[in-house]
């Protein structure tokens, strides 16, 4: 019963992380209406970190003083929130949203070939590099149309939201091998906090805030942004990332552009992509396949380990 209960509440936060990540595309997108990106993400984070604090308080977390696991956090900081958001930013004046979510994408393989280097797992196996390849295949289907390189404006975008991707992938393993025993919660403490500090000052560089206005929706959407897309969704990643290979949870980077495209059409009447449905399709088949038998196959080669650890 307690393993059962476990699956469940693996797979529900799973489903759960996809969703409001998919939705922030569309909290993004009301709350940069009337406030700057940078300023916007900044407020973003600077109400996450308030809300953490308060959880922690409620929680009575007993805070310690360690140097090294106060200098991992800070460079989690830097390669997840401060200069993954501002190259995403940065790239989003140059790239369709499309090819963003699509370049984006590729972070399952960067994780993939980083967990097999510095964790040693099996998650280059073919299962998952097939499903991995299924999965980035349907998003390519759908935003097909967005596929436009034009110019060299395009291409720089392109290469700041694929660092942005490498800069994910390396925090998560990262995370995965050095950061187990850190509070999950506690965990986005510090890397928030920073990237508020990082982003606010940056939008007070190079943003324009006479024309900033925060109407009910702006406000709605921020706070949603904050409470829900960075303190839950942030605590329920690094409690799978407990639980779950890094390349499985890495593929949340392809589902939630999915489940934006259907937002943006109950809430903003946006249309679909020609080949949503069959690229919704293989996106699932492609989670599907890695789930079944990419690790089945992580288990079988588990085992053969051990079976060769007790035989010599």
């Amino acid at each position: 019963m307690g393993l059962r209960r476990s699956g469940i509440a693996l797979v529900v936060s799973y489903v759960l992380i996809c969703v409001i990540w998919g939705t922030t595309w569309l909290a993004i997108k009301v709350s940069i209406f009337t406030v700057p990106p940078f300023l916007s993400a900044g407020i973003r984070f600077s109400l996450a970190s308030l809300i953490i604090l308060a959880v922690l308080k409620v929680r009575k977390y007993k805070y310690r003083f360690d140097l090294k696991e106060i200098v991992f956090l800070l460079l989690i900081g830097l390669g997840s929130f401060s200069v993954p958001y501002g190259l995403v930013y940065w790239a989003e004046g140059r790239v369709t949203s499309g090819l963003t979510a699509i370049t984006f994408a590729v972070m399952p393989f960067f994780a993939a070939i980083l967990s097999r280097i510095y964790l040693k797992t099996n998650d280059l196996s073919p299962s998952k590099i097939l499903g991995i390849a299924i999965g980035f295949a349907g998003l390519t289907v759908i935003f097909w149309n967005d596929l436009d390189i034009g110019s060299l404006g395009t291409v720089e975008g392109i290469l700041a939201v694929v660092l942005s991707a490498i800069l994910n992938a390396v925090v998560v393993v990262a995370v995965k091998k050095y950061g187990r025993e850190i509070d999950p919660i506690y965990i986005n403490l510090i890397p928030m906090a920073l990237g508020a500090i990082t982003l606010l000052s940056t939008s007070f560089f190079v943003e324009d805030w006479r024309g900033v206005e925060f109407n009910l929706a702006t406000i709605v959407a921020i706070v949603y942004l904050a409470a829900f897309g960075s303190a839950l969704a942030f605590a329920l990643y690094y409690y799978l990332l407990k639980h779950i290979s890094v390349v499985l949870l890495s593929m949340t980077s392809i589902v939630t552009p999915v489940i934006a495209l259907f937002s943006g059409a109950i809430f903003l009447q946006e249309k679909f992509p020609p080949g949503t449905l069959f690229g919704s399709a293989l996106i699932l088949g492609g989670i599907l396949l890695m789930n079944i038998f990419g690790e089945r196959e992580q288990v079988a080669a588990a085992s053969e380990t051990r079976t060769e650890d007790v035989s010599s």
